[in-house]
This record gives C-alpha cells, structure tokens and sequence, in this order.
C-alpha cells in the first residue's frame, strides 16, 4: 500500500514545535503547490489543527516516504535534523489508515473522545479538493473515515457529554478562580473555538464576557441576545486588563497579541488574572507568567483537567476501536481491488458491445419475427452473459483482496487485451 502519514502532534511534541509547523493560510498554498509539484507525492492532505501538523499522503515509494517529508518538513519549515528527529509520527498502510479513523473519532485527540477534530478534518478534506491535491484513494479514505466518526458518536456514549479543548480551557479558568460565577472574562477571538468557550462560559453565570474582534457584526446580535456580552473593539484588548478576572485568547494571528511590555506596563497588579491561551501559534507572550498576580495556561498545561474526563471516556475507546478495525478492513479490501475495478468495467463493456453487435445481427435476420419474441430472446440472451461473467467478476475480486489484484489484472489484459478500453475511460 502506497498509502502514509507524517506529522508533529501534542503526543510527541512541545507546543513550541507545533508553533513552527504550523500550516497558516499562505503557507498552506504553498505546502499544497510543493506537492503537487513534486513526482514523489501523488495525492496529499494536510490536517493542521492547534494540536497536530501532518499529512496524509499516497506516495510513489512508500520505503522513501519518511525520508522525504522529514526533508519536506525541515526545508519547507526550516528547521535543524534535531528539531524534529523523535519528535514527529511517520505511518504507512494500514497503520495510517487506522490512525485517520481513530483522529476522526477524537481517540489521538488530548482530550479524549472531543468532537471538534472531527470538523476539522473535514475542512482539511475540502481544503485539499480544493487545491486538487487528492485524489480516488484519500478521497475514500477520508469519506469513509468521517462516516465511521459520526456513526459511533451516536453509538457510543462518548459523546454523552461532548467535551473540546474550549470546554476543558473554561473548565481551568474555573479551576484557578475557585469558580467563575460572577467573574469578568475577556475572550479575544471569535472563531469557532472562542464561541464554544463562550457558550460554556454563559452556563457559569458570569457577570461579564467582552468579546475582542476585529469585526462587531457577528457580536452585535448576541449582546442583544444576553446582556452579560459586550462587544470590545481588538485595538483596545489591553483596556480592561484591570477590571477583568480571566483572558481566553483564540485567535489566528501568527504571533502574540498580548505582549509582555505593554501588560507589565499597564497592569497595577491588584487582582490576579488568569490568562488561558488555547491558539497555536500562541497568542499571549509566556514571559507574563512572570509578572505578579498573573497565571498562564496554555494548550499543554490543559492536560491535567483533561484527565479528569478520561476514566469515564476511556470505557467507550474498546467499542470503538473495535468498530474501527471492520471499517479499516472493508476500506483495505477496496484499495486492493482497485487494479480490478477497471478491468471489470471494461470486461462489462466489452461484453455489453459484444451482445448488442450480436443482438442486432441477428434481429435482422428474424426481421419477420413479432417484436415481443425477440425481447424474450434478448431478455435470455443478456441474463445469459450475466450469469456467464457472474463467478469470474467475483473470482476477480476475491484475488484482489487476497492481495493478487495487480497479477490478476494483468492476466485479464492480457487475455482480453483490454489496455487500450481501461487507458480511454
């Protein structure tokens, strides 16, 4: 199987890592047009979230994958060897496979079961389409991968209680405040990681929630809508560092947008603040954790709440990784059988093309013949080629998923000398 996955995540990786490979929008274009440029590279995307960097990929030499996009990863990110030497996951056939199911279904996730993974690996799919990066085969496994998610989060009880990193950062807020209820809280972004922060934020019973962005038009209806939002315009996100008890930032911005000098400046220090930092790259500078009254959390730090929830999650994780390995073995038996489909198309049309020629021939010799005779004779005839070609099309495929699709394949070439039908499709 030419099919591999390489990559950074949370479980192999410090956060300062993932900051460098991180896929922003321009270098997202660009990765895409480096392979597709590349021959080495025949189908790719790219999954690239706060907690992994990686891609999926059908390459020409699986035995080479590794090697190249450990050489994509340091040139296009300009790294060193010892950057990302033990620090990065490199995955072939069906280990890859199996590990795409298991992202979709939030078991790679740091917290465990979390439903927002889910979505952003369908907007990486669309994003490669879009790119005309993919193609048959990860377009299926992608498919095929997101169908099986969603089936089991409605089977299992793992999401019972749908938890995400926005959800386990509110859960720290809490934790560090001693309780949010009538706490001031300043979310800066309003991205879907923001806006579940503030769903569950809302639920806490908070006096207050300003809401930073670059843009009202979005918050505008929900300070109508609850009287506890206000609208913060993003140049004066450093105004309420004195009247706020917490700061959830999760914005896109490549760089930080809380600075160490300008909060040390502004800041009298007569509260505590508890800034919660879920963005990668980072958006509040880590040198704030050293002025006093101010703790920081960022994505790394969330492990330990997320703890709490993983014994309960944990009793689904066999269910579903049990409903994983069938789906994994009815994608593979695909995969094996795509040297076959073809010749079964072509074999199907030679025989349509043949009986049709044969049919028409023939009806013109028994032109005298009542036309329902000769629909009965051509109702004989064609269930008669089906039933011919029955037990062969399903030999066929039966030696594809015993891993004989490419001998087989060529075997039916060449009695059929079928080439020239299968390249024209």
């Amino acid at each position: 199987m030419k099919i591999m996955v390489f990559g950074v995540t949370h479980k192999n990786s410090s956060i300062a890592l993932r900051e460098k490979v991180a896929y922003s929008r321009s270098k997202l274009e660009k990765a895409y047009a480096h392979l597709k440029e590349s021959a080495f590279v025949e189908e790719a995307v790219i999954v690239s979230t706060c907690n992994r960097s990686e891609v999926f990929a059908i390459v020409e030499d699986i035995e080479k994958g590794t090697k190249w996009f450990k050489n994509f990863y340091q040139n296009f990110f300009h790294l060193q060897p010892q950057e990302l030497e033990g620090h990065y996951i490199a995955k072939t056939g069906r280990e890859a496979i199996e590990y795409l199911y298991e992202v979709c279904c939030g078991l790679d996730s740091l917290v465990l079961g979390e439903d927002q993974i889910l979505g952003q690996v369908k907007e990486a799919h669309q994003k490669a389409l879009d790119h005309s990066a993919t193609g048959k085969v990860l377009n299926r496994l992608f498919l095929e991968a997101v169908t099986v998610a969603k089936e089991l989060k409605t089977k299992t009880a793992i999401s019972e209680n749908p938890l995400s990193i926005s959800s386990i950062a509110v859960k720290q807020m809490e934790t560090s405040l001693g309780g949010l209820a009538g706490k001031r809280i300043l979310v800066v972004g309003y991205g879907e990681m923001s806006r579940i922060a503030i769903e569950n934020l809302l639920e806490k019973e908070v006096d207050t929630i300003y809401i930073c962005n670059r843009t009202s038009g979005a918050i505008e209806a929900l300070e109508k809508k609850y009287p506890q939002i206000k609208y913060l315009p993003y140049e004066e996100k450093y105004s309420k560092i004195n009247e706020i008890d917490a700061v959830l930032s999760a914005t896109s911005a490549p760089h930080y947008i809380f600075h160490y000098d300008e909060v040390k400046e502004l800041y009298k220090g007569e509260g505590s603040v508890c800034m919660v930092d879920i963005a990668l790259p980072r958006d509040i500078d880590p040198l704030l954790e050293g002025i006093k009254g101010m703790t920081l959390y960022h994505i790394d730090h969330l492990k330990a709440v997320v703890e709490e929830s993983l014994l309960y999650r944990q009793q689904c994780i066999e269910e579903m990784k049990e409903f994983i390995q069938k789906s994994v073995d009815k994608y593979i038996e695909w995969y094996r059988c795509l040297p076959i489909y073809p010749r079964i198309k072509a074999l199907k049309s030679y025989s349509q093309k043949m009986t049709d020629e044969e049919l028409e021939g023939l009806f013109k010799k028994l032109s005298h013949m009542e036309e329902k005779d000769k629909e009965l004779i051509e109702v004989v005839v064609r269930s008669l080629i089906k039933k011919m070609w029955k037990k062969p099309i399903l030999q066929m495929k039966h030696a594809g998923v015993n891993g004989r699709g490419e001998q087989v394949a060529a075997v039916v070439d060449e009695l059929f000398d079928l080439n020239t039908n299968i390249r024209n499709e």
